[in-house]
């Protein structure tokens, strides 16, 4: 089974912090291999980042990311105003699709949403 492994540069964003200047993104990398030593090749992905539940059965995010370096697999979504859901703790899947094939992240990564000061 083809899969990859997420890695957030963010465990904590803020959903009310967001700029006009696009400066606030949640960024991070895509690795072949669990131990997250050999970075995915991004090139032709598109990438969707999700958030959901314990549960998983619900999307509380489904945006399309931005690939910063294909060959690095790495990435961002630009957070801006209403992106982010209710604060609460996530989780974050990643979703990789190139012509017909489909490709997620097999680990666990969570993400804590937290209501601006």
């Amino acid at each position: 089974m083809l899969g990859v492994y997420l890695s957030l540069d963010q465990s904590v964003i803020y959903n009310d912090n967001f700029s006009d200047v696009s400066a606030l993104k949640l960024t991070g990398t895509i690795y072949s291999d669990v131990n997250k030593t050999t970075a995915f090749n991004l090139t032709g992905y598109t990438i969707k980042i999700k958030l959901s539940e314990e549960n998983g059965k619900a999307d509380y995010l489904n945006q399309t990311c931005t690939i910063t370096s294909a060959g690095a697999g790495t990435f961002y979504l630009s957070v801006a105003e209403s992106t982010l859901p209710t604060a609460a703790i996530y989780l974050a899947n990643i979703e990789l699709v190139k012509s017909g094939t489909k490709v997620s992240s097999l680990n666990r990564t969570e993400l804590l949403v937290k209501r601006a000061p």
